[in-house]
């Protein structure tokens, strides 16, 4: 062969090689790069989701300040999420937690508490699911659906109401340090269920699933395994073809998937329990036009009854009574009650009543939530808005006020502070922002505040 041409055709075949050796390389930093980052949301004061947070959030770590709620109002997307502290309360709407890609992403939540409340509302986890010094709590019509893992570390599932837990799929449901699953809340109107269709339940470290009353049940096509520590050997149990509290003389006849309450699951195996001797057919609470909070509740049936314990919280997990109530004793006529809170805490009020016999057993109520509205005569218009926004600070002591306009994203857009006082107005121009909503707050210096949602619409 000609040297040239041997030359040129080496060079060419070198070339190939070279180019390649490039696009493998290529190839493999792209294979090799990280998923997308994290972004992360830092929530510092009580707010709505949509305020917030777009309504699908991926790959979003969402960190909670202590005592802050994070109301979520209409249906919510999160792929490869990770919640922090924090309360999160669905009045409304769904939440759906997703993976994003082939490989299933946990998600998780440290810390945080979990208030499902709306009527119909669901979380669904469309991932696997990681619970850690966590409370869910499901009431009213709730429902709470898995299909992968589960796991639950010092945490805990409340179902209560009318709530329902479905498990459905191959992937076990593993508890640890003394978690919990509660179906229904110890009182006789309940009938919370929790089906488990495919996963194993396997419970350590003292962890248990209760149920509460008679119209509670656990029904599963396999039974339970249990063991004393994560790393000691599973000891297995079966509820099915239990007999405890169903057959003649109970409520409902023996089948072979469910397993009826008052009674527990736990290491020492299926153990029937005891229930409340009260029927509670109404709880309410509301705000007066004295600024005070009355709770209203009702009972049908009262039998070696004790007593009502009102119980309030400032973010759903930290507790304190504020007032005992005598009942009406044995009764079988409906009894009313009341209870005034005349000290409400500033922002979200929490409660709950926790209801105790005459044998020291207790159950507690669905929760209701209170806002307590904590500045005076704060108004806003026009509301929607095209050109400017008004704030009227209204009479409040002559307090320095500090108001804030705020997009979804959280950035503060415009900012002013002004006394109150008869005749304050603070007025905001918003001819620059596109149209979408956007929200009003209003903080005195003593840190209440008072926030409203603005729509600003320019056709």
């Amino acid at each position: 062969m000609n040297r040239k041409v041997f030359t040129k055709t080496t060079e060419k075949i070198n070339g190939q090689k070279a180019a390649l050796v490039l696009f493998v390389a290529i190839a493999m930093l792209v294979s090799a790069a990280p998923a997308k980052a994290q972004s992360v949301v830092y929530i510092g004061s009580s707010r709505t989701w949509a305020s917030s947070l777009p309504g699908t959030c991926t790959n979003c770590t969402i960190n909670l300040s202590p005592g802050v709620v994070l109301t979520i109002d209409q249906t919510v997307v999160c792929q490869n999420c990770s919640f922090k502290g924090g309360t999160i309360s669905m009045k409304s709407g769904n939440l759906d937690l997703q993976f994003t890609g082939n490989s299933p992403l946990t998600t998780s939540f440290n810390g945080t508490n979990l208030l499902v409340n709306g009527d119909n509302s669901t979380v669904q986890a469309n991932s696997p699911l990681s619970l850690s010094n966590s409370t869910f709590t499901f009431s009213n019509t709730t429902s709470f659906k898995t299909i992968y893992a589960l796991e639950m570390t010092a945490s805990r599932i409340n179902i209560y109401d009318n709530a329902v837990m479905l498990s459905t799929g191959s992937e076990a449901i593993s508890m640890s340090q003394s978690s919990q699953i509660m179906i229904g809340n110890g009182v006789k109107s309940s009938t919370a269920t929790m089906t488990v269709n495919g996963p194993t339940l396997d419970a350590y470290d003292n962890s248990s699933v209760v149920l509460g009353n008679d119209n509670n049940a656990y029904n599963n096509w396999s039974g339970y395994k249990t063991a004393t520590s994560s790393g000691a050997a599973l000891k297995s149990f079966t509820t099915a073809g239990s007999t405890i509290n169903c057959g003649a003389g109970y409520s409902h006849n023996c089948s072979s998937l469910s397993f009826y309450g008052p009674a527990t699951l736990s290491s020492a195996g299926p153990s029937q329990g005891n229930i409340l001797p009260i029927l509670l057919v109404g709880f309410s609470a509301g705000m007066n036009n004295d600024k005070t909070i009355s709770l209203n509740w009702d009972t049908k049936e009262e039998t070696n009854f004790s007593l009502f314990t009102i119980e309030r919280s400032a973010d759903g997990s930290v507790w304190s009574p504020i007032g005992t109530i005598q009942p009406a004793g044995n009764s079988s006529v409906q009894s009313d009650y009341v209870y005034t809170d005349k000290a409400p805490l500033a922002g979200v009020n929490y409660y709950r009543i926790k209801m105790t016999d005459l044998d020291h057993r207790y159950g507690y109520t669905q929760l209701k939530i209170v806002r307590y509205s904590m500045i005076n005569n704060i108004s806003f218009y026009p509301n929607p808005a095209r050109d400017y926004v008004n704030i009227s600070l209204g009479d409040n002591n002559g307090k320095e006020m500090t108001v804030r306009l705020v997009n979804q994203a959280g950035q503060v857009l415009q900012e002013k502070r002004m006394a109150s006082g008869n005749g304050s107005v603070v007025s905001f121009p918003i001819q620059q922002y596109n149209t979408g909503m956007y929200i009003l707050s209003v903080t005195g210096d003593d840190g209440k505040s008072e926030i409203n949602k603005l729509l600003i619409r320019h056709s």
